[in-house]
């Protein structure tokens, strides 16, 4: 039977984005895009478990979420490319919190190499991180976000670089092509099972990840020129789309990859 969430009006006009009660685990949370993304989920209500392996950097998050208003967040600082890490991990947060809503991928790393250059073990960290460990926190999650009562959602964190290819990255572009496709066949299993899955697709975005290239002159010239909007995005711009899929604002949304990359996949 299809869990039907239908919102009133009257929710509509004031809890369509409202994350009050949300009970929301982030990963990669100790720097970059997946901190500025649970500071912004915290903002709206949301209650957050802040998972990484620094914990020097979930700490520091920890501190911005409390000074910008929101509850304190649980922090397990923990290296996802280790499986056994991941079950143990999402059931002491589903203990702390009583319960999970909202999962939010976002760990990921990144290493750039024509593939001649790549050894199968820079290949095999790159897609334990950027993939396995995806599928691993889904699959555990899973029977807690079924069991929210219609309100769960996954989103996983891809990237342009999941529906377009550039050289020297073939690692990282297969993983997030691989994040795209989970995305997509996990959204038709729990269709019927009140839980929606979709991927984020940032473009070019200024985090630590990305420095290199960004403070290369010919790197950041190309991007520049690349992307339409003729710039680089910043970590704030992804936060409204993360919680627009964190909210009932996209109930009837799911399997989808949200583009938000300047313009770089129109041309």
């Amino acid at each position: 039977m299809p869990v039907s969430n239908a919102l009133t009006e009257s929710e509509i006009s004031r809890e369509i984005f409202s994350l009050n009660g949300r009970r929301i685990l982030v990963t990669g949370a100790s720097k970059g895009l997946g901190r500025e993304i649970a500071i912004g989920l915290a903002r709206f209500g949301a209650t957050i478990a802040l998972v990484a392996r620094s914990k020097d950097g979930l700490t520091e998050t920890a501190a911005l979420i409390e000074e910008a208003g929101g509850a304190t967040p649980i922090v397990r600082a923990v290296d996802l490319r280790d499986p056994d890490n991941i079950e143990e991990t999402v059931e002491s947060v589903v203990a702390e919190l009583g319960g999970l809503d909202v999962l939010v991928n976002n760990a990921a790393d990144d290493h750039d190499s024509p593939i001649e250059d790549t050894s199968l073990e820079t290949w095999q960290r790159v897609i334990d991180l950027n993939s396995r460990s995806v599928w691993l926190l889904s699959k555990a999650a899973g029977p807690h976000l079924r069991a929210s009562g219609g309100y769960g959602k996954v989103i996983n964190v891809a990237s342009v670089l999941g529906i377009v290819g550039v050289r020297d990255n073939t690692a990282y572009v297969m993983s997030k092509h691989a994040v795209i496709g989970l995305t997509k066949a996990l959204a038709l299993e729990w269709a019927r099972k009140g839980v929606q899955v979709n991927a984020l697709c940032p473009g070019f975005v200024v985090t630590e990840m990305t420095t290199h290239m960004h403070a290369d002159e010919a790197g950041n010239r190309w991007v520049v020129k690349q992307t339409p909007m003729g710039r680089w995005g910043q970590t704030t711009d992804f936060v409204g789309s993360v919680v627009f899929l964190s909210s009932r604002a996209s109930d009837f949304m799911t399997g989808q990859a949200l583009l938000v990359d300047g313009g770089y996949t129109t041309q």
